[in-house]
């Protein structure tokens, strides 16, 4: 039994396009950059610059949301934007989400996590001792 070059060449093809439909669907559109934030003690604030990127195709209105929140971080129009600086300011981890506007459609999500150096103590000492 041999098999031709011909056949392979379709059957190469065909199982190439749903893979690369795959990897567009996938693909990262969104990026924060450092994407965690340490605070002292847990509980406490924790605050950090943050660098957002991103890379949008299209003319549409596209819109950065802090996630759990009405106003919008920044909006732009097609690629005349495509970084943007943000002062956060949590003490727990916090999503961001890329929407495309006229839709409200959400193309990609990334999240702040916030970590801490040591746990808080129940216990509240006064730094005195009695003997």
């Amino acid at each position: 039994m041999k098999i031709t070059q011909g056949i392979w060449i379709p059957a190469f093809i065909a199982l190439l396009v749903p893979m690369l439909a795959y990897a567009q669907q996938n693909e990262e559109l969104l990026r924060v950059k450092p994407d965690r934030c340490i605070a002292l003690r847990q509980g406490q604030y924790c605050y950090q610059k943050l660098e957002f990127s991103w890379a949008t195709s299209g003319d549409q209105k596209f819109c950065l949301l802090s996630k759990g929140r009405v106003e919008p971080l920044v909006c732009w129009q097609g690629k005349k934007l495509t970084l943007f600086e943000y002062e956060f300011k949590s003490s727990q981890d916090q999503a961001f989400v890329l929407i495309e506007l006229s839709s409200g459609k959400i193309l990609d999500e990334v999240e702040v996590d916030v970590a801490w150096v040591y746990k808080s103590s129940k216990k509240v000492s006064t730094g005195w001792r009695l003997f």
